[in-house]
């Protein structure tokens, strides 16, 4: 059977809102132009999707047993230049450092995260590309 997921959108003022989970899960939702008091609908859709193919890489990398010593995602989304404007082409640098992963291992770990698993990108129609850049010196000696 399919799942279904549910959420609530409680409007505050203006064109600021308050997403809501079921289990209480809450964040700030904000098209207004000044003192924003959190991202816009497009900024979120761009992080969500940067952060479902990140779940996946992380998990590869546990499975590897390697360590994670730092991970970000330098996400680029292109929008469609009238109304609606979504995205037509959306680009994740993923910047892994994880001493021992080499890189072909990492750039299909993004593939199969971004292209497999990952539930967002799915949910898009945007021409999705990656790149991946380690930044581990490999040229530090173990003894420091």
């Amino acid at each position: 059977m399919a799942k279904t997921n549910h959420a609530t959108v409680h409007h505050i003022v203006g064109k600021r809102f308050l997403a809501q989970t079921p289990d209480g899960q809450r964040f700030m939702i904000d098209g207004e132009e000044h003192a924003k008091s959190g991202m816009n609908p497009m900024e979120v859709l761009l992080n969500a999707f940067g952060s479902c193919s990140a779940f996946d890489v992380v998990e590869m990398i546990r499975k590897r047993r390697l360590e994670l010593v730092s991970y970000r995602i330098e996400l680029e989304g292109q929008r469609h230049d009238g109304t609606p404007a979504y995205y037509t082409g959306i680009h994740a640098n993923h910047v892994i450092d994880a001493p021992g992963l080499a890189l072909p291992m990492a750039e299909r770990f993004v593939d199969l995260a971004t292209n497999k698993y990952c539930s967002v990108a799915s949910s898009l129609t945007a021409e999705i590309t990656f790149s991946v850049e380690l930044v581990h010196d490999e040229t530090v000696s173990p003894e420091g």
